[in-house]
């Protein structure tokens, strides 16, 4: 038995909507056969797929974030907008591709309007220089009688986009990126950039670039750019790009707990940079996804398995968790690649992933409740990037001190995160880690009345390497929970193996 403790006296804290939020790139299908395919039967007069656009209104995404990502350190604004037939085509840096630009801001804006998602847009802080940021900034926002306010206005949008969220630059201490810094050399550049877009809109919040794995780098660039910035941005691809083995079950049920620490050495820079724990700067989980891009077999729906969906939901888990210092999360990307959709010339298959974010879109509270999870439980090693931790002291002759290979990790066979609305309704979301075995779980709610049951949602299938193609489209999806009945503030349930499930109540 499980036994989950929840108390419902007080809140310790807001879930910020805004982590329910994608991440588009002009990449490999994601914008140019994914979201923009002119000419297809399924897209309409203006290029937009249509399927792609309802598809995303099921999940309802709170923020998406464009247009990178590596791309937007080569990117020049301006190449995409005004009238497509005169758009230059160019060579693009970041992935070695030919560039068409014909998506562009306003086709971004277009798309963020129809899915109500706000948009988060980041600068060039690579090749480009700050006025052409200040401009981006004037196009898009701009409502006085000024040069790029009035260029919006003669391309067809007299009203200013009010895009309210910027990055600067991405990812910038990579040697990946086009001109990569050190903390201190992106920390002054950073600074002129944030300084300028605020002088062209005061209202802006920004997302500074961060290193989730480094913290030398968060607090150099928090001490330079703390009455600048909202967020410090954190990126994740748990395997291809990261340290797990999606081969080991086990170890990958761990991502979120690897994830939760990653977060925690980024809000300890935070609180280091500021040399106080008063901080209204939160961390914007702006990448992440349980595979890097560069996964051998990306584009074979058979590869998103039940799986991803298990870790996906426990990484929201977690988001919600810490929804006190989380301001924002982009999954990257959600449509192709890697992502949760999977666009092609006939149509779209929504990955196993999808139902997991249908789910907890819309079956997530506002407020965050405490709740201790005490059971059963596995030990499995857990890996880490080597940029973690310090370079190993060389007189470990007695072998006094350790190394920094991976942690010896426990973790509960179930988490959970509990989360409330303003009207009594308790939102309980629970995973089964399990590969083999239901487990049995008893919830105890803390609460001065009687809370009782609603209904209940699970994501399952039989096999771990389920999965959603063309042919079987509905392998994995939300299915209705039999209600669970409560007694005395407690209810006793048996979650299914390897299951993602949210049981609702009212307090």
């Amino acid at each position: 038995m499980t036994n989950i403790y929840v108390n419902l006296n007080v809140p310790r804290g807001e879930v910020d909507p805004k982590i329910f939020g994608h991440f588009c790139e002009h990449a490999f299908g994601n914008i140019y056969g994914g979201y923009y395919d002119p000419g297809n039967p399924n897209a309409d007069a203006d290029g937009f797929r249509l399927d792609v656009i309802e598809a995303l209104k099921e999940v309802a995404p709170t923020i998406m974030r464009y247009p990178g990502g590596n791309f937007v350190s080569n990117y020049h604004w301006e190449d995409g907008i005004g009238p497509k037939e005169n758009r230059k085509k160019v060579f693009e840096y970041a992935w070695l591709t030919e560039e068409s630009n014909q998506f562009g801001t306003a086709d971004f804006i277009e798309i963020c309007r129809r899915v109500g998602a706000e948009p988060l847009i980041c600068v060039n802080m690579g090749t480009g220089t700050i006025e052409e940021a200040m401009h981006w900034i004037e196009y898009c926002n701009g409502t006085g009688d000024t040069y790029y306010a009035n260029l919006r206005r003669s391309h067809g949008y007299e009203e200013p986009f009010g895009v309210k969220y910027w990055g600067l630059g991405n990812e910038s201490y990579g040697p990946w990126q086009m001109n990569n810094y050190t903390a201190e050399e992106y920390a002054d550049k950073a600074f002129q950039f944030a300084k300028a877009l605020k002088w062209v809109d005061p209202t802006i919040k920004l997302v500074a670039c961060g290193y989730e794995q480094i913290t030398d780098w968060n607090v150099t660039v928090v001490k330079k750019l703390w009455q600048m910035i909202d967020y410090i941005s954190a990126h994740h691809y748990s395997c291809v790009w990261g340290p797990f083995n999606q081969e080991n079950y086990l170890e990958t049920m761990c991502i979120g707990d690897y994830m939760e620490k990653l977060h925690k050495m980024t809000c300890s820079a935070i609180t280091a940079g500021m040399n106080d724990t008063a901080s209204s700067i939160k961390v914007a989980w702006d990448e992440w996804n349980f595979n890097g891009w560069a996964l051998e077999n990306a584009e074979d729906d058979k590869a998103y398995t039940l799986q991803n969906a298990l870790v996906t939901a426990l990484i929201l888990n977690m988001f919600i968790r810490n929804g006190e210092t989380i301001g924002m999360a982009n999954y990257s990307t959600f449509v192709n690649i890697t992502g949760a959709l999977s666009v092609t010339e006939q149509g779209i298959v929504r990955r196993a992933q999808f139902p997991v974010f249908e789910l907890l879109r819309h079956q997530t509270g506002k407020q965050i409740y405490q709740a201790d999870v005490v059971g059963e439980s596995y030990s499995v090693k857990l890996p880490q990037s080597q940029k973690i931790g310090r370079e190993k002291i060389s007189i470990d002759l007695l072998e006094l001190f350790s190394g920094n290979d991976g942690d010896n990790h426990r973790s509960s066979y179930v988490d959970a995160a509990v989360t409330g609305d303003e009207d009594g309704t308790i939102y309980v979301s629970l995973v089964n880690k399990h590969p083999e075995e239901d487990m049995e779980v008893s919830l105890h709610f803390f609460w001065e009345k009687e809370v009782t049951s609603l209904e209940g949602y699970t994501i399952y299938a039989e096999e771990i390497d389920a999965a959603n193609t063309a042919d079987r489209p509905d392998t994995i999806k939300v299915q209705k929970l039999d209600s669970a009945a409560t007694k005395e503030n407690r209810c006793d349930i048996v979650l299914k193996k390897h299951s993602i499930n949210v049981l609702k109540f009212k307090k």
